[in-house]
């Protein structure tokens, strides 16, 4: 194997961490919010109430459970990368948050794109600075395969009665 099938399977690796740590507070978050209820000075909470400390530290863990998991097959110091990708991912989260309360979007407003890869990019640019790069050509296409995956599990959530918006 070689080249580009490659390069998406070593991106998915240090990825899928990231792709765990997102979903998990879905469905395992808890009070309090990481915001404590602050509001900005433009009158709007910060991040609100759908981001917790629980989901945050759920996150987190299971993303860095991906990377215990993965740890037989690329040694240990990828429990460290797996780690830092979900911390990345679950930053995104709460960058998209932000600007959504920024520009007036209410807690389970659509922001497409934004709701689909802001984790993804923030997972990259943590594993970057950590010294970690992949093929742009595997970045993009997994950038469409999560955008897709996304709408999917998130409309799954919906009919589940896990969350209370299709997207």
């Amino acid at each position: 194997m070689g080249g580009l099938a490659e390069s998406l399977l070593v991106l998915f690796i240090y990825i899928a961490p990231a792709m765990v740590a997102n979903g998990t507070p879905v469905i395992l978050h808890g009070p309090p919010p990481i915001d404590f209820g602050k509001r900005m000075p433009d009158g709007r909470r910060v991040f609100g109430d759908g981001k917790t400390w629980g989901g945050l530290l759920a996150g987190i863990t299971a993303g860095t459970f991906v990377g215990i998991v993965e740890w037989p097959f690329l040694g240990a110091v990828h429990i460290a990368f797996a780690s830092l990708a979900s911390v990345g991912a679950l930053c995104g989260d709460l960058f998209g948050s932000f600007l959504k309360r920024r520009v007036g979007l209410e807690r389970g407003a659509e922001a497409p794109v934004l709701d689909q890869l802001g984790f993804y990019i923030f997972a990259l640019i943590f594993l970057y600075i950590a010294g970690i790069s992949f093929s742009i050509y595997a970045e993009l296409i997994w950038a469409i395969i999560i955008y897709a995956l996304h709408r999917l599990t998130n409309w799954a959530a919906y009919m589940l009665g896990l969350k209370s918006v299709p997207w």
